[in-house]
């Protein structure tokens, strides 16, 4: 009997740590769900433009993680070279391809929320310009 309550117990452990960190996976992503329904509510879009919004911001991804990953080989291939100094050439020129490939997704990023903007209405827009740079510049992102 002894042997049954704690196969009974170890089960119920065990059943519950599993359910806790499925749970946690979920609630992430709800959690981004409805901050990205928040904002949308925030400027006031209608589902027509939310649908539009979603269509370009789909785009937009599959269009930046090429870029994306080419910044995190080039930030790796920089790391690796440790050993050397700042001012060698070659962190060098690894730093101004960086720039540049910086210097691209930022440019991507504002033309992304131009194109997004003139899907306004003009008291849309006023929201949109006050909550635009409250969204690029959070912290603790992760993509």
């Amino acid at each position: 009997m002894l042997l049954l309550v704690i196969i009974l117990v170890a089960s119920n452990i065990l059943l519950g740590y599993l359910l806790m960190q499925s749970g946690n996976q979920s609630v992430a992503k709800k959690r981004k769900g409805n901050e990205v329904s928040a904002w949308y509510a925030e400027v006031g879009l209608e589902q027509d433009q939310i649908d539009t919004f979603k269509i370009l911001k789909e785009e937009y991804f599959r269009d930046m993680k090429p870029l994306w990953s080419d910044v995190r080989q080039l930030k790796d291939s920089l790391y690796r070279q440790l050993d050397k100094s700042i001012e060698d050439s070659s962190a060098q020129n690894i730093l101004l391809l960086i720039s540049k490939k910086n210097l691209e997704a930022d440019s991507r990023t504002y033309r992304h929320f131009t194109k997004l903007r003139r899907f306004c209405t003009p008291a849309q827009q006023a929201r949109f310009d006050t909550i635009i740079p409250k969204l690029v510049n959070r912290t603790g992102r992760k993509r």
